[in-house]
């Protein structure tokens, strides 16, 4: 999209006197229209279909959730049978999972799937404009305006999403028991990096705004060139994040990154001519369809200012709340807080262990201060969970990344170092009983306990 730089002839200008928008008659390069047409396809495709950007979920409540997979369906599982019998994929890669991954060799095929559509519907477009339209579509100023709209609001949005999760600093918790009592060494790079950024809620909390006030800049008019910039800037650093600590959100990031380009690459000539040739100059402005419908302008506005409500009252309520539930847990730990160890899992007196990811038996459970839980298999691999406990019911709901579908236990405790969790309900046929016992841990951890200081005598290794 080179060409589309070069001049604001090739957009449409909006008449200060009215909302009629006046098109230049200035024709783009073949060149300039094939990369659009392709622009448009392939952006379009990821930002409404793909079940890892979309913000349908965000925006529109219970019903985004189905939209969402509805959209993604065609993508996934055209990717599915690609790998299938195609590419040949075998164990858990050739399944359609979950696992907290945006990364997975189904995801990459998807992707591969709506590039070739993007490719397909270019082609078709090209020749219905170039052989039969003929001079008819030597540009796409409007069409241009309404893919800017929508790609800047899906980056808004996705900012947005990103940074709230840190400001309420949820996306990186405070730094686990599991992590804390694993070996230095043993500790993959998305953990140490986690662990780092968590340790201090305060660093996290600095990072999320950052990614916040893109999300509002972007989203506002006035400052959406700004707010794309800051956007390029702050989503570059997440990409090398990914890249460098393996944190398997790489396809996502990659994709937030380029449509950041996207919105920006109208503007490079005059930010070059501004911040290079010191020249005063104007921005193109675009950033919302004009038209003398007056519908039109109110659907464009409703849209606007629902998002900003969703985003900047409904999300913040969301996350407050289950943020106060973390610092409550924290704050109030449960009295099962710790490493437990799997003496036995029995189902019918027969062993059946609990198997987390790849098929490996759970050997403990770290019950963690924050809520959350990790669980350890047999090969000394960690893998996320999550636990609800009822104190009161003496229940407690376990799941993990790789186990299908969560499990109601029923909690007795013969002793203080000793837990029974007898599965209940319909698990009960299929689970097994699983005897605990409790790892002593230590009191204090010189990482938590350090602190800052402003003053240091030594460079402090240990």
């Amino acid at each position: 999209m080179g060409d589309l730089a070069i001049d604001s002839s090739f957009y449409p200008v909006e008449n200060s006197a009215s909302s009629a928008v006046v098109v230049a008659p200035k024709a783009w390069t073949a060149g300039t229209r094939l990369a659009f047409r392709f622009a448009f396809c392939y952006f379009l495709i990821f930002a409404f279909c793909c079940g890892n950007a979309t913000v349908w979920e965000a925006l529109i409540p219970i019903a985004g959730g189905f939209l969402s997979g509805w959209l993604n369906w065609p993508f996934l599982h055209a990717a599915h049978w690609l790998g299938l019998h195609v590419f040949h994929l075998q164990g858990v890669s050739a399944t359609l999972h979950g696992g907290g991954s945006g990364d997975k060799a189904i995801d990459w095929l998807s992707i591969l799937v709506m590039f070739v559509t993007a490719l397909v519907a270019t082609t078709l477009w090209t020749v219905a404009d170039e052989a039969i339209a003929r001079d008819q579509r030597l540009s796409y100023p409007q069409l241009f305006v309404w893919f800017r709209f929508t790609v800047r609001l899906t980056l808004g949005v996705s900012m947005f999403l990103y940074g709230m999760d840190k400001v309420f600093p949820l996306q990186m918790a405070p730094p686990s028991l599991a992590v804390l009592n694993e070996p230095l060494g043993n500790t993959s790079p998305m953990t140490m990096l986690w662990t780092l950024i968590g340790l201090n809620p305060g660093y996290e909390m600095v990072c999320g705004a950052a990614e916040v006030v893109a999300g509002v800049l972007i989203l506002w008019r006035r400052t959406a060139l700004l707010g794309a910039l800051i956007t390029a800037f702050v989503v570059t650093n997440v990409v090398l994040y990914n890249l460098f600590f393996d944190v398997p959100v790489k396809i996502y990031a990659i994709h937030l990154l380029l449509m950041s380009l996207v919105v920006i690459t109208p503007d490079v000539r005059p930010l070059f001519r501004f911040f290079w040739l010191h020249e005063p100059v104007s921005p193109t402005s675009l950033w919302a369809p004009s038209s003398d419908r007056k519908w039109l302008r109110r659907t464009i506005a409703i849209t606007e200012g629902w998002i900003f409500t969703v985003v900047g009252i409904g999300l913040p309520i969301a996350l407050g709340f289950r943020y106060l539930q973390q610092w409550n847990s924290l704050h109030h730990p449960s009295a099962f807080v710790g490493q437990w160890h799997v003496d036995t899992a029995t189902l019918n007196g027969r062993p059946k262990p609990y198997l987390t990811g790849d098929s490996q038996p759970m050997t403990d459970i770290f019950m963690e201060p924050s809520g959350r839980t990790m669980l350890r298999d047999a090969t000394n691999v960690l893998w996320r969970g999550n636990i609800l406990i009822d104190d009161k019911k003496h229940t407690l709901k376990l799941g993990s990344t790789g186990h299908e579908g969560s499990v109601d236990y029923a909690i007795s405790q013969p002793d203080a170092s000793h837990l029974v969790l007898t599965p209940t309900g319909k698990e009960a046929k299929t689970e097994a009983v699983l005897s605990l016992s409790r790892v002593p841990l230590p009191a204090h951890y010189p990482l938590l306990d350090r602190g800052f200081h402003w003053i240091n005598e030594w460079g402090l290794e240990r």
